[in-house]
């Protein structure tokens, strides 16, 4: 730790304590490149932008169509509204977070501190209401008659709407209140700034336990029993039940696990552990942080993209659906839409 009043430069991770005693992380949330390394800046507000490009089109789409015409006639309707919101206030918050890269914070200290917020708003609250969805169809699909009497519950569905917000805001609101902007000698940046460790740390293992490991562990069972229960189904489209949910799991841990293992070597490397303070480390930061956010940023993209390519309900709204009807046919010979009583629950998982 460095002694106080001091700045200690290493390869864009920044520490000191200021005059108040303030603890200062400057490589989270955003990392400042160097001049020499300002490619890789660019090379992340591009890929940044391309993840807006998609998600935010895509999730338009989906706010569209629940809203006006498919309606919020069931819970997993009511769900899919709130995880594309999420998804949105992600999306728009992401916006300056990419101009950001290039031209540092110029937006002010009350928006340093807004979208500070809204960024591990749309974070959290995805996790919350991706983990709901989750349970919800594994409900449907493995307890259907408790489904159809429970699960289908407004009440339900608003209750836990209502607390996965709530749980969000809480556990966001922490970033608004620690968030500052500071002056370098390379620019004005928003970053961080923690009474103490402890509290800097407490903020990544949150992160780590309560939006990755617990959601991660209840998708990871949620949808291998539905795997189970979908394989041993005579239904005809029992191969594009599982694909779809291969991809979610699948798209669920590429975006998450590396972010997180991130978060926890930073924690480490914050801890003082010797092995990450080492020459060999000083270089990988950098490509660490760039690869990283970029995966746990792209998850906006994945709920369009699996309901969109997934299943009918929503595709046969598009302009193009004629022409991609006949594509999807290669892939799916029947949609979920057109089963018996059984098959019918897993309508919910496109």
């Amino acid at each position: 730790m460095m002694n106080r009043d001091t700045l200690h430069k290493d390869d864009n991770f920044s520490y000191y304590y200021d005059m108040n005693n303030s603890y200062v992380d400057y490589d989270y949330p955003l990392i400042k490149l160097e001049e020499d390394n300002f490619s890789l800046a660019i090379i992340s507000a591009i890929c940044y932008s391309l993840i807006i490009c998609i998600s935010l089109p895509g999730n338009s789409f989906l706010l569209w169509v629940v809203l006006k015409k498919v309606g919020l006639s069931s819970s997993a309707d009511c769900l899919l509204l709130h995880l594309t919101a999420s998804d949105l206030i992600f999306t728009f918050t992401l916006v300056p977070w990419t101009a950001t890269h290039i031209w540092g914070w110029v937006f002010g200290k009350l928006a340093c501190r807004l979208f500070s917020w809204c960024i591990f708003l749309g974070l959290y609250s995805y996790m919350m209401f991706l983990t709901i969805m989750t349970v919800h169809r594994y409900v449907a699909v493995v307890h259907p008659v408790f489904a159809s009497s429970v699960g289908n519950s407004r009440l339900y569905t608003h209750v836990s709407s209502t607390v996965a917000w709530l749980i969000s805001m809480g556990f966001s609101l922490p970033e608004m209140i620690f968030s500052e902007t500071r002056e370098r000698h390379d620019g004005v940046f928003c970053i961080p700034i923690y009474s103490s460790m402890f509290i800097e740390l407490f903020g990544y293992f949150t992160q780590i336990i309560l939006f990755f490991l617990l959601p991660f562990l209840v998708i990871a069972f949620c949808y291998t029993r539905m795997g189970f229960s979908i394989h041993q189904s005579r239904i005809r489209s029992r191969n594009h039940a599982l694909c779809i949910i291969l991809s979610i799991a699948v798209g669920f841990f590429i975006c998450w696990a590396p972010y997180n293992i991130f978060l926890f070597l930073v924690s480490l490397r914050s801890l003082g552990v010797a092995v990450f303070s080492k020459t060999v480390w000083e270089n990988a930061w950098e490509y660490i942080y760039i690869i990283t956010h970029i995966l746990a940023y792209s998850h906006c993209c994945l709920n369009p993209l699996v309901h969109i390519f997934g299943g009918k309900k929503f595709r046969r709204y598009l302009p193009w659906a004629g022409g991609f009807r006949r594509l999807s046919q290669r892939f799916s010979t029947q949609t979920f839409s057109n089963q018996s009583s059984f098959s019918g629950q897993f309508h919910l998982i496109s």
